[in-house]
C-alpha cells in the first residue's frame, strides 16, 4: 500500500474558482515527490490541502492506510517546512525546535535526546542557544527542517523552502536536504517553481500548469520524453526551441526551413503526412552543421559551453548550446541542424490544452 495516495483531488474556493483537478498520485514509502510549475498551477494549495491547511473539495486523502481527507493538521502525523522559517523570534533554537513535543507534554529527556539528534544531523549544536535573529538564512531553515525531524513524522512537506536564499545558499541546501532524505529514508513531498531543484532533488516529479498535472515521471523522463508542450518548454534552461510546421514527403517545412527527416522519425509520422506539428529541440542537440541558417545575435560564454542566440528567417529566436567556447560575431551567419535522435514532435495545442507529444 503507498504511504501517501492522493485520489481525485479537487480544491473549489467560494464563487466556484477551482485551483486543483482531479489530482491523482500515490507516494511511496521513502519516496522524494516534488510538485513543479509556474506561479498559480496549484502546487502550493495541493501541499497545504495534504498538510489540513485547507479543505479537500472533492476527492480522498489517505496517508499509512488511514482516510486523513476531513481529519485536522494535528492528528495527520505531518510536518511541514514552511518558505519563511515561521520560528519564535522569542524563544532559543533549542526552545523552538523542541517546542511541538513541548505542547505534547513529552518527557524532557526524551525531548533533549531528539532535539539533540536533530541538532547534530543539521549541524547546529553549537547555536542552540542562540535567537533566530542571530542566524542565517540557511542555519534558519535547518532549524525549521530540525523542528519537523524531532516530530518523526510520516511525511515531510516543504513548501519553496529555498525560495528566500541566494543563489549559493540554495545550492548547499539543496544537497543537505538530500542528504537529509538519504538519512531519514522519510517520505517527502517538496514544492518549487524552481526546475533545478525539482531536476536534482526528485525520486519522481509531478509537473503542474494551471491546477492540471501534465506529467509524472522520474526528472530523466520528463527532460528526455515530455508528455506535451508545456512540460517541454518549462522543463530544460534554456527552454526547447519550438517549430511549428508540416510534414510533406519525408520533410519537415515551416515559412522558415525544410528539414530532412530520418528513416525513423518517417516511419512514427507518417500518420501525420500533410498535417501540422510542432518541432522541439533542445539547445544542446542543435549540431553545428546542416540545412538551416542561423544569424547571430550574440554569445554567451559560459567556460565549458557557450550560450549562442540567433534568429532564424530574420524572425525566430533560437538558443543553441555548444559544448565549447565560441567568438561569433553579431550578424555572422552559421549553419545548424538538429540531432535526429533527440527531436520531439508534438500535436498543435488546442485551445488552453498543451499540444501532446507524437510518441
Amino acid at each position: 500500500m503507498p504511504d501517501v495516495s492522493l485520489q481525485h483531488i479537487d480544491k473549489i474556493y467560494d464563487g466556484g474558482v477551482q485551483a486543483v483537478y482531479d489530482f491523482n498520485l500515490d507516494i511511496a514509502d521513502g519516496e522524494f515527490i516534488v510538485l513543479v510549475g509556474p506561479s498559480g498551477c496549484g502546487k502550493s494549495t495541493t501541499l497545504r490541502m495534504v498538510a489540513g491547511l485547507e479543505d479537500i473539495t472533492n476527492g480522498n486523502l489517505i496517508i499509512d492506510g488511514k482516510d486523513c481527507t476531513r481529519l485536522p493538521p494535528k492528528d495527520r502525523d505531518i510536518a511541514m517546512v514552511f518558505q519563511n522559517y515561521a520560528l519564535y523570534g522569542h524563544m532559543t533554537i533549542y526552545e523552538n525546535m523542541a517546542f511541538s513535543l513541548t505542547l505534547r507534554k513529552e518527557n524532557k529527556e526524551v525531548i533533549h535526546r531528539k532535539v539533540m539528534a536533530a541538532a547534530e544531523i543539521l549541524d547546529l549544536k553549537t547555536q542552540l542557544n542562540k535567537k533566530p535573529k542571530q542566524l542565517s538564512g540557511g542555519q534558519r531553515q535547518r532549524v525549521a527542517m530540525g523542528r519537523a525531524i524531532v516530530r518523526n513524522p510520516k511525511v515531510f512537506l516543504f513548501d519553496e523552502p529555498l525560495s528566500n536564499l541566494d543563489a549559493k545558499l540554495r545550492g548547499s541546501m539543496r544537497r543537505e536536504i538530500l542528504l537529509l532524505h538519504k538519512k531519514l529514508n522519510a517520505t517527502m513531498m517538496y514544492v518549487t517553481h524552481d526546475q533545478t531543484e525539482a531536476l536534482t532533488l526528485a525520486d519522481r516529479i509531478v509537473c503542474m500548469s494551471m491546477g492540471h498535472v501534465q506529467q509524472i515521471g522520474h526528472p530523466i523522463d520528463l527532460y528526455e520524453r515530455p508528455a506535451n508542450t508545456f512540460v517541454a518548454t518549462f522543463i530544460g534552461l534554456p527552454p526547447m526551441n519550438m517549430f511549428e510546421g508540416k510534414i510533406e514527403k519525408g520533410a519537415f517545412k515551416s515559412d522558415l526551413f525544410t528539414y530532412p527527416l530520418s528513416d525513423k522519425q518517417k516511419e512514427f509520422l507518417k500518420d501525420y503526412e500533410g498535417k501540422e506539428v510542432i518541432l522541439g529541440v533542445r539547445p544542446e542537440n542543435i549540431l553545428r552543421e546542416g540545412p538551416v541558417t542561423l544569424k547571430i545575435t550574440n554569445n554567451e560564454n559560459l567556460g565549458m559551453n557557450t550560450l549562442v542566440h540567433g534568429k532564424i528567417g530574420g524572425t525566430k529566436i533560437v538558443v543553441c548550446k555548444f559544448a565549447e567556447w565560441c567568438n561569433y560575431v553579431e550578424d555572422e551567419e552559421i549553419k545548424i541542424g538538429f540531432d535526429p535522435e533527440m527531436t520531439h514532435f508534438f500535436e498543435l495545442p488546442e485551445g488552453d490544452l498543451p499540444g501532446k507529444a507524437i510518441r
